[in-house]
């Protein structure tokens, strides 16, 4: 279990920077910048300069990712049910990014902003959920009619 926690901590570390600063490319050319911005001109206000407020964007992106793939562990806990595993793992995500989206600047504290960032956090969840288990049923599906054609 130790081993599966270190690979899933560096792999979520390594695709959270990642997808983090793809974001942030992309969202500082869709804000027509000029320069590079790794969040928002409020958050990188908050440092000495934009290296600073990179530097800590980054820390925040691996943190987010490690959250993202140790939890995906959760679904591996093979004694529980599919949704245990999923209100689970949906309260361990929710609870683990929201503190860190704060951190981040993606939204001010306050309730309705919270509440929209919650929203958002159960839509897209459900959307990437039925996705998988859409998957999931295909392959199973395949895998079955593979071993009943043996």
């Amino acid at each position: 279990m130790i081993k599966k926690f270190s690979i899933q901590t560096i792999v979520g570390i390594v695709s959270g920077v990642f997808i983090g600063f793809v974001l942030s490319l992309i969202f500082s050319l869709l804000n027509g910048a000029v320069s590079y911005s790794p969040s928002t001109p409020k958050f990188v206000a908050q440092f000495n300069g934009s290296l600073s407020a990179t530097v800590f964007s980054a820390l925040l992106w691996a943190l987010m990712g490690i959250v993202f793939a140790v939890g995906s562990l959760i679904f591996t806990i093979t004694d529980w049910s599919i949704a245990k595993m999923t209100i689970v793992h949906l309260a361990v995500t929710y609870f683990g990014f929201l503190p860190l989206a704060i951190l981040a600047g993606w939204f001010p504290l306050n309730f309705v902003e919270l509440g929209g960032f919650t929203i958002i956090f159960i839509v897209v969840y459900i959307a990437i959920y039925i996705t998988s288990m859409i998957v999931a049923r295909k392959e199973a599906e395949s895998l079955n009619q593979k071993l009943r054609e043996r």
